[in-house]
């Protein structure tokens, strides 16, 4: 089992599966901050699934703002 984590360019029910960055779409970032200090799911892996570029920057950005929703 895994997560799938991103946030979403449309709204829900749009029918349109756009990623985008944590916290930058439609979805927010307190949800994932719910996600994030969530204990059942501490052990979970998550796969980021956000824009990338041709280095880790993007991937680093979005880890970045998971880790800082985390009490």
């Amino acid at each position: 089992h895994a997560f799938h984590l991103n946030d979403s360019v449309r709204e829900l029910n749009s029918n349109v599966d756009r990623h985008t960055h944590i916290g930058q779409g439609k979805i927010g970032k307190k949800p994932f901050g719910f996600f994030m200090n969530d204990k059942r799911f501490k052990n979970i892996p998550g796969i980021l699934e956000t824009p990338k570029g041709k280095e880790l920057d993007e991937d680093i950005m979005n880890l970045e703002t998971l880790k800082s929703l985390i009490d």
